[in-house]
């Protein structure tokens, strides 16, 4: 919301999930003394270039490195056979260049912090320089057409809008979400030259990765099986068992040396063409799954499974009590102890009704619970005769009561995509999504920064966005301070705009305050800013809203919000920029793949 409100971008940098390793609680059996023996080189490659022949057919010689001998003491480091013995490498027939196709994670734009010299301006101060010219220009000559400023300031719009990329509003896609968090079981390469990981248990399979000698992976799953599934960065596959080190001696080498020393697997396929990365949904890296989408991704691989009560096993047998807890509890959605069927109605946060019910919430009945799948029906452990179903209608029972354990407030690795995330959740359509986020593009920047201070406000105050908000968070400064603005305020009535929609009257500040501060959030929550807005619709505007809602058409839907909510000084060229923001977003959107919908 603002009066001739003028803005600055300050950059909210997004830090990717960071990938901290911790000890292992849990390790693989020590290899049987067969399993250390060497049976075949048909899946080693002697080249580091990776041919997309089959090893059968490429006439590389490949040879593993020389056992090790399992009557050692596992407390030494296993030898590493001398280079020298290494066999020359031969060319095989074909060496494709084969360059992975990795998408480069966006940058956010980054832009100066203001000072006192700094003039108050938007973002997109130039174009605005630029519209100011023309206006000026054609006011100077005293028949000037009408058209010619309409033609002069959308190309000027044109020019600024054509600056932003807003491509970077949707960060690269987490394949690890769903998957659950699990225990490190460490193995390494044994071999002298590059050991192949395939898409599948079979050498006639694609190549997705490679690990050089000693190189680190984890073992998800098939450990005493011929072909081991495991995980080293982001190559997930099949690798031979008998060049993998495991057990007591692969464990006694990590500790000593360093999980942040070792080399991880070379990737060769982009993770999201490789059909095994997704073979087991479990992983030793830290992933965001507590959404109720995550959830339910999750529990769903368990359907078909066997059902014993009093069980706790997901894949050998398990009751509906253990199997919600343990479903909850590898996703990071819950972290207490384990309770029976009556215990779960009590915990967690209650839901209203059915209708507000989303996935991953906990339905509890008279001696049974289920987890809600957000279409009506429900996965569960059912009985001994049919157990782990995700087929029978929510309502199949009396339900006495819905809890929920989710964090579905803000989803998403930028601004934009927990904005679009959260408006989707709460009903909006695609096209008045993307024309309310056309206008709090132009509100607070084009990063859609939730903690952007007005930048009068900025030069008076000293504080920029980031420290303010942390002030307020800390009680430094006042819920009435955000209210009236009596100190920071630079225009009439002492107002200063602050936030995604440019927050600038008190009662709209009264609501933002209501649903951040008053609920124990930050004032530069989104989902809180958003909450605030929704709540300030439904009392004062309930039929905006409800347009927003059903809305066909991202250009009304982006001018409604601006005429009908924002109400800015000049709004036609207002309209202009944020009818053509909107539209770009929709664009970038239109190839999202949101977990929400």
């Amino acid at each position: 919301m603002k009066s001739k409100k003028v803005s600055t971008t300050f950059t909210v940098l997004s830090m990717a999930a960071g990938m901290f390793l911790t000890p292992a609680s849990a390790y693989a059996e020590p290899l049987a003394s067969g399993q250390e023996t060497v049976v075949d080189s048909s899946d080693v490659s002697t080249d580091d270039s990776v041919s997309e022949k089959t090893d059968s057919d490429s006439g590389a010689s490949e040879t593993p490195e020389k056992p090790e001998d399992s009557s050692s003491d596992t407390s030494k480091e296993p030898e590493e056979k001398d280079d020298s013995e290494d066999p020359a490498p031969t060319e095989p027939d074909v060496t494709p260049s084969v360059t992975p196709s990795v998408t480069p994670a966006p940058e956010p734009s980054k832009a100066p912090t203001p000072d006192a010299s700094t003039s108050e301006t938007k973002p997109k101060a130039d174009s605005e320089s630029t519209k100011k010219d023309a206006n000026s220009s054609s006011t100077s000559t005293k028949d000037a057409d009408p058209s010619s400023d309409n033609a002069a300031e959308a190309a000027a719009v044109e020019d600024w809008s054509q600056t932003i990329n807003y491509e970077n509003y949707i960060g690269k896609k987490d394949l690890r979400a769903g998957f659950a968090r699990v225990d490190k079981v460490y193995a390494y390469a044994k071999v002298n030259t590059r050991l192949n990981v395939r898409e599948s248990a079979s050498t006639k399979s694609r190549i997705v990765g490679t690990l050089s000698p000693k190189a680190l992976c984890y073992v998800i799953s098939d450990s005493d099986q011929k072909w081991v599934y495991i995980e080293s960065g982001d190559v997930r596959g099949f690798v031979k068992s008998n060049y993998l080190q495991q057990g007591k001696t692969a464990l006694t080498y990590v500790s000593r040396t360093g999980e942040d020393n070792m080399e991880l697997a070379e990737q060769v396929i982009d993770p999201e063409e490789n059909e095994a990365f997704s073979y087991k949904k479990e992983t030793v890296y830290d992933v965001t799954n507590s959404s109720g989408e995550g959830i339910i991704t999750f529990a769903k691989q368990f359907v078909g499974n066997s059902y014993v009560w009093g069980g706790n096993s997901l894949t050998n047998g398990i009751d509906c009590s253990h199997f919600v807890w343990q479903i909850l509890t590898r996703c990071g959605a819950y972290d207490d102890e384990y309770t029976t069927s009556y215990g779960w109605r009590s915990l967690g946060e209650e839901v209203k009704s059915l209708a507000d019910a989303k996935a991953g919430d906990v339905v509890c009945y008279d001696g049974h619970v289920a987890l809600y799948d957000g279409n009506g029906k429900i996965v569960e452990a059912l009985n001994e005769d049919q157990g782990i179903v995700d087929t029978r209608k929510v309502d199949s029972d009396t339900i006495l009561t819905i809890r929920r354990f989710t964090s579905n407030d803000e989803i998403g690795d930028t601004n934009a995509e927990k904005i679009w995330n959260y408006l989707r959740m709460h009903g909006f359509s695609k096209e008045g999504t993307a024309g309310i986020m056309g206008n709090i593009a132009n509100e607070a920047s084009t990063d859609l920064d939730p903690t952007l201070l007005e930048i009068g406000s900025v030069k008076k105050s000293g504080l920029t966005g980031t420290q303010y908000t942390a002030l307020v968070d800390a009680g430094s400064i006042s819920r009435e301070e955000v209210i009236h603005s009596s100190s920071l305020g630079i225009y009439s009535g002492g107002r200063y705009g602050y936030g995604l929609c440019g927050f600038t009257d008190p009662e709209i500040k009264s609501y933002l305050c209501k649903y951040t501060i008053d609920k124990g959030k930050s004032l530069g929550s989104i989902s809180g800013q958003l909450d605030s807005l929704i709540a300030y619709l439904e009392k004062h505007n309930p039929s905006l809203l409800e347009r927003l809602k059903t809305s066909d058409s991202v250009e009304d839907a982006a001018t409604a919000f601006l005429r009908e909510y924002e109400k800015c000084k000049d709004l036609d060229r207002e309209e202009i920029e944020r009818v053509s923001a909107a539209k770009q977003i929709y664009e970038v959107f239109q190839e999202y793949q949101s977990p929400v919908e």
